[in-house]
């Protein structure tokens, strides 16, 4: 079997026409290029190059293994031109299930700031809820999950927490009166209660909260989006529930404000999940490394 090395240097001397040249490409010396030439004219019984008074020549029988291996060469050191591109995280895609809650705390900054770093890295990123999301990462569609808790996920799934935030209670103004009150959850029941769609994990979450309390979730309107939760508060259709980064432009503005409860809200996390049984790209391993340094924060 002929070495690999010896075509390539046939072929760099062919197309240079010349020994010193192909060796300046190679970065090898003049006499280790003719060492792999005889070697191959050794291996193949035949001469390959003869001496012209501009430098070298391919024999006919040259030409025509030129001509069959050329094309061959030049796709393998494309091949590796493009595999050390991805080691060096010049190239490559990260792909991410995600929830819109953990885009706005996380992947936002967290994309923008490596991609700053490393350019010729492209992402896809897709919205789901967190069990949508954690399906893509189960399906092979993902290389990672970022979810805010609670996440069911598959025992065989790993998570860490990347950070951890605040949910709160908001009201517009026809509810003033309950400004500056400490209130008890079981209150809220009172009054018309604005959250998210059963399916996410702000309501299971909520759901949870009540439960410990003795309480039922009673929504007089969900919605699918976070960002629809605000709007709607502000129009006085109810009492909100949403993350406290969702609402802190409004509350500076005093468009709408905060409840005071006298049960806590627990802090609650978003995690990164992985399938430790998937290979993935450099450029998803890259991103990964780069989350857990927590240097987009």
């Amino acid at each position: 079997m002929v070495s690999y090395d010896h075509y390539r240097v046939f072929c760099c001397a062919a197309r240079h026409h010349s020994f010193s040249r192909a060796a300046q490409e190679l970065m090898t010396s003049q006499p280790a290029v003719s060492r792999s030439v005889a070697a191959l004219e050794q291996q193949l019984q035949c001469r390959l190059f003869q001496r012209t008074g501009r430098g070298i020549a391919l024999t006919p029988e040259g030409r025509r293994l030129y001509e069959a291996v050329a094309a061959g060469c030049e796709a393998l050191e494309e091949a590796e031109g493009v595999m050390a591109a991805a080691r060096a995280m010049e190239t490559g895609a990260v792909r991410i299930g995600t929830t819109e809650l953990a885009m706005r705390y996380v992947l936002i900054a967290a994309i923008g700031q490596f991609q700053r770093q490393h350019p010729g890295i492209k992402f896809r990123v897709s919205s789901h809820s967190t069990s949508a999301a954690l399906d893509s990462l189960q399906e092979g569609e993902a290389d990672l999950a970022v979810a805010p808790a609670p996440v069911n996920a598959s025992p065989a799934l790993q998570q860490e927490v990347l950070l951890s935030f605040q949910d709160i209670f908001i009201a517009g103004r026809p509810f003033s009166e309950l400004k500056g009150q400490t209130l008890p959850l079981r209150a809220l029941e009172e009054y018309p209660l604005i959250c998210l769609t059963p399916d996410t994990s702000s309501r299971q979450f909520l759901e949870q909260l009540c439960r410990r309390h003795g309480l039922t979730v009673s929504a007089d309107m969900e919605v699918t989006s976070a960002d629809l939760v605000l709007p709607l508060v502000r129009e006085g259709l109810g009492i909100g529930f949403l993350p406290q980064l969702l609402a802190r432009e409004a509350m500076a503005a005093e468009e709408v404000f905060p409840l005071t409860l006298r049960e806590p809200i627990p802090r609650r996390q978003v995690c990164l999940v992985t399938d430790p049984a998937r290979p993935r790209s450099r450029a998803a391993e890259g991103f990964l490394a780069f989350l857990r340094r927590g240097q987009w924060g």
